[in-house]
């Protein structure tokens, strides 16, 4: 193959940072409730029903595939949710939270919003102050994104393909609505992690379970044998050269051991949450991520088992149900089944041909 070229990949597809405040504050507003609009009125009931004294917690939920899951617990499921984001409004997150708190409170739903950082003791417990006043068990999911998408020094540096995607300037996630908008095939560096990026990923997507779930439990909340406690995981590949040799398989393999904490020292329903490649702002930071994203998506549109967001929402409902006992939910079997495709795939991609190999994913509703 001959050689790629090498390419900067830039916070949200080298969107005009100056730019942003302005587009959303024009924008957002109206094309957040549109989308949300849209979505509600295609969700279908999943047959979820929690006592009126239960409650999900969520941290994060203001984008990504916890928003879409807020989004079935409250409008399909009518399950209140609380959720701990940390947006600042160049973000398109704080903009959905307008969009979901509006229409919640049109339909009776009870939901409540903390727009703060998820680790601060303090937030911590206010936000269990808040929920003390109306509920007796709390469901806690953890889908916080913030890690460092690096190598460890171990490893060191390296070059991985990956795709230039023009990002949606408003809703602000990879946007492959045409093909055109895949700007470049190409190779980006994975640069090193230091101490200070491991220490930070490890805070936030590592041990954020456990400062809640302890304090939960302390406070009567986290029930032993009821509650639920889960986290959005992903499976990655041992040898992925970024994933797997990072700060974030590091954080990911605490979060796992965290699971065993919960379940064996509180008691409750512990579940890692496996999704596979999703269409969000977060896989847009990750080397290599988009490129994954794109021909695994592919591969699974040919195959008629792609799901969006909404779909992988609405198969999170299961542990909510009757007797659902498993360690693990995976909704990415589909995924996890043809990544041998995937990489096959990606070997045959060249400049030249990446938009005729990648043809299926403007006809797909993303993200």
């Amino acid at each position: 193959m001959a050689e790629l070229e090498v390419f900067e990949k830039l916070p949200l597809g080298g969107m005009n940072i100056r730019e942003i405040p302005k587009i959303l504050d024009a924008e957002a507003p109206a094309i957040c409730r549109e989308m949300l609009a849209r979505q509600v009125a295609a969700l279908k009931p999943c047959g979820v029903s929690l006592p009126a004294d239960h409650v999900v917690l969520m941290l994060g939920g203001s984008n990504g595939i916890l928003r879409a899951v807020a989004i079935q617990l409250l409008f399909g499921e009518k399950v209140p949710v609380y959720a701990v984001h940390y947006d600042r409004r160049m973000m398109i997150g704080s903009y959905h939270v307008d969009a979901i708190k509006e229409l919640a409170a049109q339909r009776g739903v009870d939901t409540q919003w903390f727009n703060t950082d998820a680790t601060d003791p303090k937030a911590i417990d206010e936000v269990i102050a808040e929920l003390k006043k109306r509920y007796k068990v709390v469901h806690l999911i953890n889908g916080i994104a913030a890690g460092a998408t690096k190598r460890y020094k171990e490893h060191g540096s390296i070059n991985v393909r990956d795709l230039d995607v023009e990002y949606n300037k408003v809703l602000q996630y990879p946007d492959f609505s045409k093909l055109e908008n895949i700007r470049k095939f190409g190779l980006v560096e994975v640069p090193l992690a230091d101490d200070a990026d491991i220490e930070r990923t490890n805070k936030f997507m590592g041990t954020s379970t456990t400062i809640w779930a302890e304090p939960l439990a302390a406070a009567g909340l986290l029930v032993k044998g009821t509650s639920i406690v889960a986290f959005a995981d992903y499976d990655f590949e041992k040898d992925d050269p970024v994933y797997g040799m990072g700060p974030l398989a590091g954080a990911k393999i605490l979060q796992r051991e965290s699971m065993n904490q919960v379940r064996e020292k509180l008691g409750a329903r512990a579940v890692r949450l496996c999704y596979p490649a999703m269409d969000t702002t977060a896989i847009g930071a990750i080397p290599g991520g988009l490129l994954m994203f794109a021909v695994s998506t592919q591969v699974l549109a040919e195959k008629g088992k792609f799901k969006n967001l909404m779909a992988l929402a609405a198969e999170t409902m299961e542990i909510f149900k009757p007797g659902y006992a498993d360690a693990e939910l995976r909704t990415d079997a589909d995924f996890q089944s043809i990544l041998a495709e995937m990489h096959k795939r990606e070997d045959e991609l060249t400049p030249e041909n990446i938009r005729e190999k990648l043809a299926l994913l403007p006809t797909i509703d993303l993200p």
